[in-house]
């Protein structure tokens, strides 16, 4: 029986509403819960405990990016992502320390006996780049749980099988929280990404690549693209497409933390353009657009993917980075100032003022690109 994955979105969405409706049985659930929900990040009290601080909750893994993993032989990058996806959450609250991280590895035995310490290299790796050894708090590793799941677990190459789900509990000072609070005036500044980053890899993998990578029958008639994995199209100025797309998702935690050590206003905030693009702007606050006037400009793989998928710009703007993985709204030019001086002179990002926050007549949050890469207009309405 051939599989159907075109509409894994429309399922995940059902997912999640069947969850939390079954989670709002259960009030006492959400007691702790801090005042401001649906940002990146989930705050939790616990006055015994820690009465100064909130808990920070995150839970992420890799998707079905995890498919390049065995076929670049790559294991270490896509911890590294795993990483990465919960730190840049943790980066849009500025003033987080990280506390605890947890991981959960289910395997496939060859994973198991060949590749688990270049998995658990990878997890070091994404720590670094934290900066975690630099500054005077320690992340502690809370528990490590593998399952060997021989006949759950598969992916592109047979017998090489894994996932990887990775929690990560920091905790920040409940007087060093943002507002969250955007208004007419503030700037966006958006800093460069290092390419698909971890997003809308099931639909990319279908689009580049030919059937001739999918070794099981079933799965072989998502795959309607025209690249072999080594392939090396012109526009990706020599990496080939397998290349390109293993690249790890970029690391914004430290500048983060640079950026709130220095500036200590409440009113500045991170925007973590991950899952669901530049709908991720509307998460915080009431009747505004978020003009972005000046976008970054699309990496390689941003353009090779809108060509061979032939989408729209709309629908390149909700399901990828285009280039800008993370972006600070701020309240005055002076902060602005500080911001990009602090990350250029760390030399790992590029950034720029990209617009600016006006008031939305409409009523809602919605974002607006005047002008695209394809030169077209787009309006995005909302959160998801």
């Amino acid at each position: 029986m051939n599989k159907d994955t075109k509409d894994y979105a429309g399922s995940e969405k059902i997912a999640i509403k069947s969850g939390k409706d079954a989670l709002s049985t259960a009030p006492w659930l959400y007691d702790r819960r801090f005042k401001k929900s649906g940002f990146f990040v989930e705050l939790r009290e616990n006055n015994r405990v820690h009465p100064d601080y909130y808990s920070t909750h995150c839970v992420d893994g890799v998707g079905t990016k995890l498919f390049l993993a065995p076929w670049s032989k790559n294991f270490s990058s896509l911890s590294i992502d795993g990483i990465n996806m919960n730190a840049n959450d943790k980066a849009t609250l500025l003033h987080a320390d990280p506390d605890t991280i947890n991981i959960y590895i289910a395997a496939q035995k060859e994973i198991e006996e060949k590749y688990m310490g270049e998995i658990m290299m990878g997890v070091v790796n994404g720590l670094s780049l934290m900066e975690t050894e630099n500054n005077d708090w320690n992340i502690n590793i809370g528990k490590i749980e593998t399952a060997s799941l021989d006949e759950m677990i598969s992916l592109g190459i047979q017998g090489q099988g894994y996932d990887l789900g990775i929690v990560m509990l920091p905790i920040i000072r409940k007087d060093k929280v943002p507002n969250l609070k955007p208004r007419p005036g503030n700037f966006i500044i958006g800093v460069s990404s290092t390419g698909l980053h971890s997003n809308a890899y099931t639909d990319a993998r279908h689009i580049f690549f030919t059937q001739d990578v999918e070794y099981r029958d079933e799965w072989k008639s998502q795959y309607h693209g025209r690249f072999n994995l080594n392939d090396k199209p012109e526009i990706l100025q020599g990496k080939s497409v397998l290349e390109a797309m293993v690249v790890p998702t970029a690391s914004y935690f430290a500048e983060a933390r640079a950026v709130g050590n220095a500036l200590d206003d409440r009113d500045i905030f991170g925007i973590n353009i991950t899952g669901g693009g530049f709908s991720n702007f509307n998460r915080a606050g009431e009747n505004l657009s978020f003009e972005i006037t000046d976008p970054l400009a699309p990496l390689p793989i941003h353009i090779l993917l809108a060509q061979e998928s032939k989408w729209s710009a709309e629908k390149m703007y909700k399901k990828q980075n285009m280039g800008m993985g993370f972006a600070y709204i701020a309240p005055s030019l002076r902060a602005v100032g500080k911001i990009i001086e602090i990350i250029q002179s760390r030399g790992d990002h590029y950034a720029h003022v990209v617009g600016r926050v006006v008031h939305n007549p409409e009523g809602g949050l919605k974002t607006v690109i005047p002008k695209t890469y394809s030169g077209e207009s787009v309006t995005i309405r909302g959160y998801l």
